[in-house]
């Protein structure tokens, strides 16, 4: 088969749907199947990160005016703009000119039904992944991998006829070391010590532009239990990185891990961490990570909220508010309470499959690619 990926990364968007879009690209190149990537030169953009793992990268440039409000703004220009440019862009590659894709893969909460229409013409189907349910989609197959009390309802009178909308954390795009890493039976010990330490875990994405790990780190270092060790995990266009250098050199207790391929690993590694929601819920999950959780962006409370009520995580609200002396109180009573978080643990492991969506999905396109 021969797929696009269309989505963007920024210090706006964050890194998340170009990551998730990254998963599954790598599970089909490794099944023999053909990938291109289509993504605008938005500051903070991971173009750099795609190139380097292989993938053929189409570059949209920045309009001189962009649109200036909502997820528009996040995309630079209008639907029928983009696929424009997208189409242009095609035009001038020999390889990809006068050839359809089998599969276009839509994930930016700035395109819908309008840029998909437009695009049909060079397409056999398309997968739409989404998460928001707030407009008009123009797909084959529809993705939300998260998890609300409305899941089955939220995308009716959205979704033309026919689509199959695939819902739910069954679906979420894992990569496979997750699965290696999976247990059903996480360890939490009783007490900590010099020689067992805590080990805590920051991910708050890959942009991380409001500086929330610094504010973790601040916590840390304010908790009472004395024996702890953290990994901080940022990405590469982290505006932050130097102060995050800076700060992690200076204490020992802190290791800083720069666009790290061992996720799973430092996960798998962890007691408890500190984060954002988004696509990383289902990472946790998948592992039994007791969590602390804050709302990077709008479309996270409601799935975080609902988690926490599950009793998966804790939910400490939108990331502005924040704060390095309540956060450190939080962290010290869940290390004082290994229950709680076996407690958490087990609810937050039966939310996802080992392996996640991502052999189900392939197959899915695979076979639609036939029809």
């Amino acid at each position: 088969m021969r797929l696009l990926f269309r989505t963007d990364a920024s210090l706006t968007i964050g890194s998340g749907h170009l990551m998730r879009c990254l998963t599954l690209a790598r599970a089909l190149r490794v099944k023999g199947h053909k990938i291109w990537f289509a993504c605008r030169q938005h500051p903070g953009h991971m173009l750099s990160v795609l190139e380097a793992e292989g993938f053929p990268t189409l570059t949209l440039a920045e309009l001189s005016t962009p649109p200036e409000h909502g997820y528009a703004a996040w995309l630079g220009a209008t639907e029928a703009e983009d696929a424009s440019a997208l189409q242009q862009v095609i035009a001038l590659m020999p390889e990809l000119a006068g050839h359809r894709f089998d599969w276009l893969v839509v994930d930016h909460y700035g395109l819908g039904a309008k840029f998909c229409a437009a695009m049909r013409p060079g397409c056999r189907a398309i997968l739409h992944i989404d998460d928001l349910a707030n407009r008009h989609y123009d797909c084959d197959l529809l993705l939300d991998q998260n998890l609300l009390p409305d899941l089955n309802s939220r995308y009716d009178g959205l979704l033309p006829t026919p689509c199959r909308a695939l819902l739910g954390p069954q679906w979420a795009l894992l990569r496979p070391e997750f699965a290696a890493f999976h247990t059903a039976d996480r360890q939490f010990p009783a007490q900590f010590s010099a020689q067992l330490p805590a080990r805590l875990l920051i991910f708050f994405g890959g942009t991380d532009g409001d500086n929330l790990s610094n504010i973790a780190i601040n916590a840390l270092q304010q908790l009472q239990e004395p024996n702890w060790l953290a990994d901080i995990v940022i990405g590469q266009a982290n505006p932050h990185r130097l102060l995050l250098q800076q700060l992690c050199a200076q204490d020992r207790r802190l290791t800083l891990h720069i666009q790290t391929p061992g996720m799973a690993g430092l996960m798998a590694a962890a007691d408890l961490m500190i984060g954002a929601g988004g696509a990383t819920h289902w990472e946790r999950a998948c592992l039994g990570l007791p969590a602390v959780v804050v709302a990077l962006a709008d479309n996270q409370l409601a799935t975080t909220a609902y988690m926490a009520s599950l009793g998966a995580c804790v939910d400490l609200g939108v990331a502005s508010t924040l704060d390095s002396s309540s956060l450190a109180s939080i962290v010290d009573c869940l290390l004082a309470q290994p229950e709680r978080r076996r407690q958490m643990s087990a609810t937050a492991s039966q939310l996802v499959p080992a392996g996640g969506g991502v052999a189900k999905l392939i197959a899915l396109l695979e076979t639609g690619s036939d029809s």
